[in-house]
C-alpha cells in the first residue's frame, strides 16, 4: 500500500527533500561526532560532572543566604519551591559576586566577575543535574577551563542536542524530559 500517490510528482519531490535533508543530518553528525576524539568526550563528560556540582554549590548558597519563605521544603528538595527572595544581608549579588534570577522552573546564575552563566533545572533534588544542550553549551563557553570545548559544536543548540542523544543511546546520559538530560550515573551519585 502506497503512503502517497506514486504519480504525483509534488508528493515525490518532497520525499526526495525529506530524505535529501535526513542524510544531510546524518551525514553532518557523523561529521561532529568523528571531531570528537575520546579526550576531548572525556573533558566533556568532566564539564558536565563539574556543572553539577558547581549547580549543588550555587543552589546551597542561594538557599543559605536569601529568605526563602519555604525553606524547610525546599531543603527537603522540593526545589520549584525557589522564589528568589531578597538576600539576607541586603546585597546585590550572592556571596563571591553570583547573581540569580528564579524564572519558571529554572535560575540562572552569573557571576558579575568572571561572566560565568549556569542555568539550573529546578524541580526536585536531581533535577538540579539536568543538561539543557543551548545552557550547557553556555556554561562551558563562559567557564574559562572548558571554553575551547565550543569549537566542536557549530550550531550550539542543535549540536549539542546531537551529542546528548549520542549519549543517551550508549547509556551515558538519560532524557529527563523536554531538551534535559542528565548523567547516568557520576561519582556525585555515590
Amino acid at each position: 500500500m502506497w503512503l502517497f500517490k506514486p504519480n504525483s510528482r509534488k508528493t515525490v519531490i518532497s520525499v526526495v527533500i525529506h530524505v535529501q535533508t535526513y542524510i544531510k543530518y546524518e551525514v553532518s553528525l557523523i561529521k561532529m561526532m568523528e571531531k570528537i576524539t575520546h579526550n576531548v568526550r572525556v573533558e566533556l563528560l568532566n564539564a558536565m560532572d563539574a556543572f553539577a556540582i558547581l549547580a549543588k554549590e550555587l543552589i546551597n548558597k542561594l538557599l543559605l543566604e536569601t529568605n526563602e519563605p519555604e525553606l524547610e521544603k525546599i531543603q527537603k528538595g522540593e526545589y520549584y519551591l525557589i522564589e528568589g527572595t531578597d538576600l539576607k544581608n541586603g546585597a546585590e549579588t550572592l556571596s563571591n559576586g553570583w547573581g540569580f534570577f528564579v524564572h519558571g522552573e529554572h535560575c540562572l546564575f552569573e557571576n558579575i566577575y568572571s561572566g560565568q552563566k549556569l542555568e539550573v533545572s529546578l524541580g526536585r533534588d536531581e533535577f538540579i543535574k539536568n543538561l539543557d544542550p543551548y545552557f550547557f553549551y553556555q556554561f562551558l563557553n563562559t567557564t574559562e577551563e572548558f571554553k575551547h570545548l565550543i569549537k566542536y559544536f557549530e550550531n550550539p543548540f542543535s549540536d549539542m542536542l546531537d551529542f546528548f542523544m549520542q549519549l543517551e543511546k550508549e547509556n551515558i546520559l538519560s532524557h529527563s524530559y523536554g531538551n534535559e538530560y542528565r548523567k547516568v550515573s557520576t561519582h556525585l551519585d555515590k
